[in-house]
């Protein structure tokens, strides 16, 4: 047997019929894009409505938030700190002073901004707090002994633990100077 050969005319018919085919596809194909970026631009003009807003709450949010701090740090000065300040003058409370004192301390890391003060809080212990709060009062080490119900060689430990973890290892520097400038008080 033998095959029959295609005329030039059915040839080209084939080839139409091809080409009818791909034509249709990238129709359809063409048809889609134009579907697909229409609903792109919808999505990208919501989108930007959304940030948009979300732009307009977080400023408000900031607002809120500086406000706030401000109202903290007016209370805490203005009414706490006045209050802490008399305590630590009053005898009857003598007893109380490294836990006032310490108190006072927390309440300044509140409302200061000193990344020294923070680092002071983050790596001292809490009676290494009261100590250095004692300590740039410039309340004696056998005071603070007294004060606190712990020997002097307690006190002259901690005091040298907070050297040691605030990097001051130039004696020639008073400690008590040195938290005065870095625990900042009001």
């Amino acid at each position: 047997m033998h095959k029959s050969q295609n005329t030039p005319k059915e040839m080209l018919e084939k080839r139409k019929a091809k080409l009818k085919i791909v034509s249709d596809k990238m129709q359809s194909h063409q048809e889609e894009l134009v579907k697909t970026k229409s609903e792109l631009e919808i999505m990208n003009r919501e989108l930007v409505q959304t940030h948009q807003a979300m732009s307009v709450l977080t400023k408000n949010i900031d607002r809120k938030k500086v406000d706030l701090e401000k109202k903290v740090n007016t209370t805490i000065t203005s009414k706490v700190m006045p209050i802490i300040k008399e305590l630590l003058t009053e005898k009857r409370a003598k007893r109380f002073w490294p836990e006032i004192s310490s108190m006072a301390e927390y309440l300044n890391g509140i409302t200061t901004k000193s990344e020294l003060h923070l680092k002071s809080i983050r790596l001292l212990t809490e009676t290494e707090m009261k100590i250095a709060a004692m300590v740039k009062n410039k309340m004696a080490s056998k005071e603070i002994a007294k004060l606190m119900y712990i020997s002097l060689e307690t006190v002259k430990a901690h005091r040298k633990n907070i050297r040691r973890k605030l990097n001051i290892h130039n004696t020639k520097h008073k400690l008590s100077e040195y938290l005065a400038t870095v625990m900042e008080n009001e």
